[in-house]
């Protein structure tokens, strides 16, 4: 029975020497190895193994590891990076807006807009302009511009800022809605219901905003300036339902006001300020301002209304400015956002001298407003 019992015990530790890489176990005629003998070779290579897993397999796997960790940090660290930089786009001068929700935003007031509103929408939502924020300026118990606007409202395309009758100017509009909107919006256009814009880098050739301001000419731009080119009023004297576009067909490309400009401006700068002048759409001298070539005016010859001699190269604001006599008559009875009343005989004057003298229509004028205008018109 002993011998029996050394039999199993000689075979398991054979079998831990062959597991540990020992063969041909030493026994002759079933002798038994001795057991110190088989326990030293038993100690020797679980000590190989030892060794060779600590300073082997252990240490590659630990290696590994912490490059592992060192690739994971460089990875989270590469992307914050570029969340800062989109974030701030107007320090690296970044052209890729994807990750606003809108491409473009316009942002203005309007007063007794409705006869041209959805025309002067459609026009921009084709130009590429995603969100319109309007101030809506009519008078109390007169036209809303939600009246005419109401699908464009419901389907987010227009947020209509109630200010029935507020003097608050377009200046103070144009920043506060700035500072709200800014992290939605890659530019911003302050334009005026009368002011069209063109794009183009070539004759004939009509371009979108995102195609316009892609390139890379425009990249060092936080703010780019665009001249009016003035149009007359084609000699109509009353008001048809014709388009803009199609009413007025004729640039005065000499008229001396083609000097002065609006902005668009990018999204997401730190607070903008806006000249509170004549234009109210012009930002101050803090930014990168472009003229519509993309080249940056210097800041010292800058001027917040003009760029003078204007610009038609590549880019322009088709500028409506009295239309009809007949319409010019609602724009002088309205006054300005302010609420600050127009001298008739300065601005009856003022429409003579963008179109062509009739009687017909200095007529317009007197009856409207039942005075004589004695001014040298011609």
């Amino acid at each position: 029975m002993e011998f029996i019992r050394n039999k199993k015990k000689l075979n398991r530790k054979k079998k831990r020497l062959e597991i540990l890489g020992t063969k041909n176990v030493n026994y002759e005629n079933n002798i038994l190895l001795k057991d110190d003998e088989i326990n030293t070779v038993l100690k020797i290579k679980a000590k190989k193994i030892k060794t060779f897993d600590k300073y082997n397999t252990n240490f590659i796997i630990k290696i590994l590891y912490h490059i592992f960790k060192i690739l994971l940090f460089l990875y989270f660290l590469l992307f914050k990076i570029s969340e800062v930089k989109k974030q701030n786009n107007f320090i690296t001068f970044n052209n890729n807006t994807n990750y606003y929700k809108y491409y473009a935003c316009f942002c203005g007031i309007g007063r007794q807009e409705n006869k041209y509103a959805r025309e002067f929408i459609q026009y921009y939502i084709n130009l590429g302009v995603e969100k319109f924020i309007i101030g809506d300026n009519n008078l109390p118990n007169t036209e809303k511009l939600s009246d005419i606007l109401q699908d464009y409202i419901l389907n987010d395309t227009v947020d209509i800022i109630k200010m029935f009758g507020s003097t608050l100017g377009q200046s103070e509009f144009g920043q506060i809605i700035y500072e709200k909107y800014k992290s939605r919006c890659g530019w911003f256009l302050y334009f005026d219901f009368d002011e069209y814009l063109e794009m183009f880098f070539k004759k004939n050739e009509t371009l979108n905003l995102q195609q316009f301001l892609s390139n890379q000419i425009f990249s060092k731009c936080e703010s780019i300036s665009f001249n009016w080119l003035i149009y007359t009023d084609n000699d109509l004297i009353f008001y048809d339902n014709r388009t803009l576009l199609e009413r007025f067909t004729t640039p005065n490309y000499f008229n001396r006001d083609n000097v002065h400009v609006k902005s668009i401006v990018r999204g997401n700068l730190n607070k903008i300020i806006f000249y509170d002048n004549a234009s109210n759409h012009v930002p101050s001298k803090n930014l990168s301002i472009c003229d519509s070539k993309g080249n940056l005016i210097d800041p010292e010859e800058y001027s917040p209304f003009a760029i003078s001699p204007p610009i038609f190269d590549y880019g322009y604001l088709k500028h409506f400015t009295t239309k009809t006599a007949e319409e010019y008559c609602v724009k002088m009875k309205r006054g300005n956002p302010r609420g600050q009343k127009f001298d008739f005989n300065e601005r009856v004057r003022l429409f003579f001298f963008h179109n062509k003298f009739t009687k017909e229509k200095l007529k317009v004028f007197e009856n409207t407003f039942n005075m004589s205008f004695n001014l040298p018109y011609k």
